[in-house]
């Protein structure tokens, strides 16, 4: 009988009030991933940080200023059973960003959070090519644990 796939555990933490954080959606997302992907997740610790926060990560880390959507690590060692994710997402910048994209902040935060997963299992957006392959994964994923809204049509009114 073959082992049955396990879903990786799903660790969220939050230090911003800029987006509501989808915590659910988030998990799902996670588990989606590793079983569409074939991806060995064990465990994903996902941060939603503010934007301060960010930019001192981001300076820290890669040495650039200002705050960024997204940073991912491999936090994995010879002894992990899978690979040990941290995902680390800026509240500040989607809330500033889910408006000019046309969807909710937690869809924002979503669509960064899978960004993140993506680039450690494999992805790169370097190339305009892989940019749009990676972009068109993420959407796929994102739809289906957090489809787009619907945009209403008008409504015809009698007289």
């Amino acid at each position: 009988m073959p082992a049955r796939r396990v879903n990786p555990t799903v660790a969220i933490a939050s230090t911003q009030r800029a987006v509501r954080v989808p915590r659910k959606r988030i998990a799902a997302l996670v588990a989606r991933l590793a079983r569409q992907e074939g991806a060995r997740l064990a465990h994903v610790d996902v941060a939603v940080v503010t934007g301060r926060e960010m930019a001192a990560i981001n300076r820290r880390y890669l040495g650039c200023a200002g705050a960024t959507d997204v940073l991912s690590f491999d936090m994995s060692d010879e002894l992990s059973d899978g690979l040990v994710a941290q995902v680390v997402v800026c509240g500040d910048v989607a809330a500033r960003q889910a408006p000019r994209h046309g969807h909710s902040g937690p869809r924002e935060l979503l669509l960064y959070v899978v960004h993140g997963l993506l680039h450690l299992t494999g992805y790169d957006d370097t190339t305009p090519a892989q940019a749009a392959r990676m972009h068109a994964r993420a959407e796929q994923l994102l739809a289906e644990v957090y489809p787009p809204a619907r945009r209403r049509r008008p409504v015809k009114r009698r007289r």
